[in-house]
């Protein structure tokens, strides 16, 4: 028998329903007669399911809890957390409780392969702006793995020089000297890329929108052309690869 999989993301929204409907048709043709269940893990957003009465379990919680009650003794529970960060040992705080066993998927910037194939992933847009400094930006965090950030905007340097760069729009690490650090290397036009599976509130609110706060009216404000991606990671070609693998993954481990 094949084990259920069940993908774990934040919210579903009208601005996130193409990325998940193109990462399930991708994840259901590598796994076909297999059980693919989402979950959602944002109170607001499975408050409003269950409002709309979409479905009676949304949460990780309750999916695991209606797959015990068919029966149901092993799952594998695929994260779509960017980083294993306090969202990600949240869930598995609930996996640990379930009565089913539960093989992890781990986030989608786990491992020192997975940092390299995003960098491959955001290679054409990359590559198509030469002249241009890429600024990418994701959340940000409080938990210890703030760190990551910092090795992401390493390894990338490696891949494509000291033109990348890597901030945040709130918490940790503190990027706020990287406009400035960017105006001062004399570079005219910056490409923004949204290190987030979907360009949703914070794209809009604190990347591209006209209060000066924002990362787009920061860098106006020194003269700087801004270019910003207006998709998530999530519809870069090739992101599924990373969540196939993880999956497959954890299968292994598993069985």
């Amino acid at each position: 028998m094949k084990l259920p999989i069940i993908i774990s993301a934040f919210g579903t929204t009208s601005k996130a329903a193409a990325t998940y409907s193109q990462l399930d048709n991708s994840i259901r043709d590598h796994f076909p007669k297999t059980d693919i269940i989402w979950a959602y893990s944002s109170k607001m957003i499975t408050k409003q399911l269950h409002q709309r009465k979409e479905s009676t379990a949304v949460t990780p919680e309750e999916i695991l809890n209606q797959l015990a009650a068919r029966g149901i003794e092993k799952a594998i529970v695929q994260s779509l957390h960017l980083f294993p960060g306090s969202e990600f040992h949240s869930l598995l705080q609930i996996t640990g409780k379930s009565t089913i066993e539960c093989a992890i998927g781990m986030p989608l910037l786990t491992t020192p392969e997975d940092y390299d194939q995003v960098g491959e992933i955001l290679r054409p847009v990359i590559s198509q702006r030469p002249d241009k400094a890429i600024l990418i930006l994701g959340h940000g965090t409080d938990h210890p793995v703030w760190t990551a950030y910092y090795s992401l905007e390493k390894i990338l340097r490696k891949k494509f020089g000291e033109r990348i760069y890597v901030g945040v729009v709130e918490k940790y690490p503190d990027t706020g000297h990287i406009v400035d650090e960017i105006a001062d290397r004399g570079f005219s036009k910056v490409c923004i890329i949204p290190l987030f599976l979907v360009a949703g509130m914070h794209y809009r609110r604190d990347i591209i929108s006209d209060n000066a706060s924002s990362w787009q009216s920061r860098l106006q404000s020194r003269k700087i052309e801004v270019e910003a991606i207006d998709y998530g990671l999530g519809l870069h070609e090739g992101l599924e690869k990373i969540i196939i693998r993880h999956i497959t993954e954890a299968r292994t481990t598993s069985i």
